[in-house]
């Protein structure tokens, strides 16, 4: 069973960096700058594990989150941003963030988050393909 996780963030460089380390870890990363791409990509690939930056431009990581959980709320969705200190954390929790995590990012600590989101959808028994 493939395990995959959708990157979206407005930097490229990041992308990059988080796709190399999804795919050192066994992950299928998918990566995208396009929250809009994001969703079309989610539905095509049924991908339920995400990782978002919060601000980018036309869809925010806020708004992506929404529709990530109004589709699939059992969905995990983390925040990944160098502004996550500008939201409340109520706030993020409340949109359905299941963690947040600050730029520069401490990879020991994606790695653990992934594998609790593959770990949680397994025990859900829900398909994660």
């Amino acid at each position: 069973m493939e395990k995959r996780i959708l990157f979206v963030d407005d930097e490229p460089s990041i992308l990059m960096m988080l796709e190399m380390l999804a795919r050192s870890l066994g992950y299928v990363p998918r990566c995208t700058t396009s929250g809009k791409i994001a969703l079309d990509i989610m539905q095509r690939e049924h991908i339920r594990v995400f990782c978002l930056d919060l601000r980018m431009p036309v869809m925010d990581g806020l708004e992506l989150c929404r529709q990530i959980k109004a589709r699939d709320p059992g969905a995990c969705v983390y925040a990944l941003s160098a502004y996550v200190a500008s939201y409340r954390p109520e706030l993020l929790r409340d949109l359905g963030f299941d963690e947040v995590f600050p730029k520069p990012f401490e990879v020991t600590l994606l790695e653990k988050a992934f594998a609790k989101a593959f770990e949680k959808l397994e025990q859900q028994s829900i398909p994660t393909r």
